[in-house]
C-alpha cells in the first residue's frame, strides 16, 4: 500500500506515531505497573477495567484503585470513570 495506494477510510494524515497516540486506549491488567503505564501514555489515554470472573479481574473493583497510589485526584477520577465517560459520549 504505498504513500499514493488506496486508504479504506481515507489516507491517514500525520506521524504513524501521532496517529496511534489519537486512537490508543489501555486497560491494563491489575498486576501490571499501571502508574508506570500513566506516565508512560498520560492518564487520558488509560481505562479502568475489571474482567471478573476470568482470572485477569478482581472479585471488588474498588481494588483496583489502590493500583494507582502516587496518582492525583484528577488522574484517579479520569482512569476510573471519565476516560469512558468521554468515549462513549456519557456527561462526567
Amino acid at each position: 500500500m504505498g504513500r499514493k495506494g488506496y486508504w479504506p477510510g481515507g489516507e491517514v494524515i500525520g506521524r504513524p506515531s501521532e496517529v496511534l497516540m489519537e486512537h490508543l486506549y489501555v486497560s491494563p491488567f491489575y498486576e501490571e505497573d499501571v502508574v508506570g503505564l500513566v506516565r508512560a501514555i498520560g492518564p487520558e489515554r488509560v481505562l479502568f477495567g475489571s474482567d471478573y470472573p476470568h482470572p485477569e479481574g478482581v472479585a471488588h473493583a474498588i481494588e483496583w484503585v489502590n493500583k494507582l497510589d502516587g496518582l492525583d485526584d484528577r488522574e484517579i477520577r479520569m482512569i476510573m470513570r471519565g476516560n469512558a465517560a468521554r468515549l462513549l459520549g456519557i456527561e462526567d
